[in-house]
């Protein structure tokens, strides 16, 4: 098999070279796609906990922690501070629920004799784009994403050959499922099915100045719901702030400094030296010297690269490498490269990929800007590097202090504004949830300590402490009244309009147009002729379609309905038709739709049915 050596060249690099935020980033965007494939990590080193047994087949902690870790890993970094420790407990339930239903369909797979075939497998997996350049499967790039996630083509194509085993079952009762020609015409009928429709719609805005609450129904509806009326507990902390934005502002900078930081970050404003190369990789030692060997006869690099070279990335472009810095060519074809002069031709050089004949062609040698060239940058570098200094001791100081001292005595000696907030509730969103949390904490709250250093976003960090706390307390009938007016006006309002629909409704199934129209005209009231609609039609609003659907068919003459559309409106519908499509031919979606349906409840049923009869423990105290 050929093998993209350019592409493993760099990654490998990458790999054992890269370090830092560069690293996981770009390790993050080669490894994202996998989350397609439903395979988990596999974790090394031996394991003797069990956290499960199904019908005597375990399920070890080590097998639970390679599917746990990797989705906590992702929910915390989509999560980011909204993340919480009880988010652990309901992923950890949730992933052994998936393993124990995996091992109930292995057995029962096993049972009946389910199996994958080869052809099968390389069918799935030469299918899946993730493995695809230019339309087609590569090998090489397939070989590459598994090598950069951990795992061998046998190690993956294993797990993947379980997991189509297990899918088998869902498969099959797909394929045996199926609809009633009869049914299935019936239902298309029902899916495009038009309505025609005209509606009244009341508003309870419009009515709350026809309505009046008295004052002892205000005084008895107090008296009767006392519970829903209280303010609740309340604090009011007082806290110091420590932040890299204002210690930068006390940062002074001069030349002499500033030359000095120049000569420690140099290579920050250093160009790399870049090579660029040729090279022809044979796999086996005796082609390459003869490929050499034609080489030194003057033969032409281009030719022999695209003949004998098995470097797919760049045998086609006369293997040509393109310019590179050190640190991203394997270590032995970089030592050879950066040796080189130009022009020269080098030997065999050997690496993990095979041998490599390489022809340099240019060399770009670094450059160093002048201090007068970075001056501007270096003044916000060294301040944001002395700042960050400055904070990571200072905010050690904060810690000790505040674990020694009141926040007064804190803030004077750090040269800190001691700020104070206004009383508030746990419920509170203006201020930050980590402070919410800490002030209703036992520490704080209860023992009246200060809080722990708390890391508001990027550089920001507060100390607080409770200064004072209002217990919750019932509030008085002349704090709620004007709320339990409104509340009452409302739903007085509300009843007034679906009497006043109930009435329409009355008169109109009566065949009293004359009561209808003396009623509207008192009302200010108009009929909405919206004409037909298919059930998603956007000619009404979607909850009145869904009404207007859930009514009795008309006959001969018009269906009329009064309907709540809300606690804030009444709807009165005129149903004056309705027509089904002539279309004899039901469409291949809704049957796909509808099979998919049965055979998804009868997958979930025999779910159901293993479990009963499987004797399954889970020992959650290990998860």
């Amino acid at each position: 098999l050929n093998i993209n050596s350019t592409h493993l060249l760099m990654l490998s690099s990458i790999k054992n070279k890269t370090k830092g935020w560069l690293a996981y980033l770009i390790v993050g965007l080669i490894t994202i796609p996998f989350a397609l494939f439903g395979i988990s990590e596999y974790f090394t080193g031996a394991s003797n906990v069990v956290v499960a047994n199904i019908n005597d087949d375990q399920i070890s902690k080590e097998e639970f922690l390679a599917e746990f870790n990797p989705q906590k890993r992702r929910l915390q970094q989509k999560l980011a501070e909204r993340y919480d420790i009880e988010f652990d407990s309901v992923l950890k339930q949730s992933i052994i629920n998936q393993m124990v239903d995996r091992r109930l369909l292995d057995q029962l797979a096993l049972k009946m004799s389910h199996a994958t075939t080869t052809t099968e497998l390389n069918g799935i997996i030469q299918a899946n784009d993730l493995f695809a350049e230019e339309g087609r499967f590569s090998i090489d790039k397939y070989k590459q994403l598994l090598r950069l996630n951990g795992y061998t083509p046998s190690k993956y194509e294993s797990i993947k050959a379980q997991e189509l085993t297990q899918n088998q079952i869902k498969y099959n009762l797909l394929d045996s499922a199926f609809v009633l020609p009869s049914q299935l015409t019936r239902l298309q009928q029902l899916n495009d099915q038009q309505r025609n429709f005209s509606f009244i719609q009341l508003n309870v805005k419009d009515y709350t100045a026809k309505v009046k609450v008295d004052g002892q129904s205000v005084k008895d509806y107090y008296n009767n719901q006392k519970e829903s009326f209280f303010v609740p507990e309340q604090v009011k902390i007082e806290f110091v702030e420590l932040s890299l934005a204002e210690i930068s502002k006390k940062i002074s900078v001069s030349d002499d400094d500033l030359f000095n930081f120049y000569e420690d970050e140099q290579a920050r404003f250093t160009t790399d030296e870049e090579r660029q190369a040729q090279h022809i990789l044979i796999e086996d030692e005796k082609t390459a010297n003869e490929v050499l060997e034609l080489l030194n006869k003057d033969g032409d690099f281009s030719k022999l690269a695209a003949q004998y070279s098995q470097d797919t990335g760049s045998k086609d472009s006369a293997g040509d490498l393109g310019f590179f810095t050190r640190g991203v060519m394997v270590d032995a074809f970089e030592d050879s490269a950066f040796s080189m002069k130009e022009g020269e031709l080098s030997g065999l050089v050997k690496s993990e990929f095979g041998f490599h004949i390489i022809k340099l062609n240019k060399i770009k040698l670094g450059t160093v800007k002048s201090f007068d060239q970075v001056k501007s940058e270096l003044v916000e570098l060294y301040t944001q590097s002395q700042a960050q200094k400055d904070l990571y001791n200072l905010t050690e100081q904060m810690a000790n202090l505040a674990y020694e001292e009141n926040l007064e005595e804190l803030a004077g000696q750090m040269g800190l504004k001691l700020q104070t907030t206004d009383f508030f509730n746990r419920q509170d969103t203006k201020l930050d949830a980590k402070m919410i949390k800490s002030i209703f904490s036992d520490a704080v709250f209860n023992k009246n300590e200060n809080s722990e250093v708390l890391e508001l976003g990027k550089n920001r960090y507060v100390v607080l402490h409770l200064k004072d706390k209002l217990p919750q307390r019932q509030k008085s009938f002349n704090e709620v009244k004007g709320e339990i007016n409104t509340h009452l006006t409302s739903l007085l309002s509300k009843t007034f309009i679906d009497n006043i629909a109930a009435q329409i409704v009355m008169h109109a199934k009566a065949g009293e147009t004359s009561a209808i129209k003396k009623l509207m005209d008192k009302n200010s009231l108009s009929w909405t002729k919206v004409g037909w609609v298919k059930r998603d039609s956007r000619q009404a609003d979607t909850s009145i379609i869904n009404k207007v659907f859930s009514m009795t068919k008309p006959n001969s003459s018009s269906v009329f309905s009064a309907q709540s559309l809300s606690n804030q409106s009444a709807l009165v519908i005129d149903l004056s038709a309705l027509k089904t499509s002539t279309e004899q031919v039901p469409e291949k979606e809704l049957e796909s739709i509808l099979i998919g349906f049965e055979s998804n409840e009868v997958f979930v049923n025999i779910l159901q049915t293993l479990r009963s009869q499987a004797d399954i423990k889970i020992y959650n105290q290990s998860l």
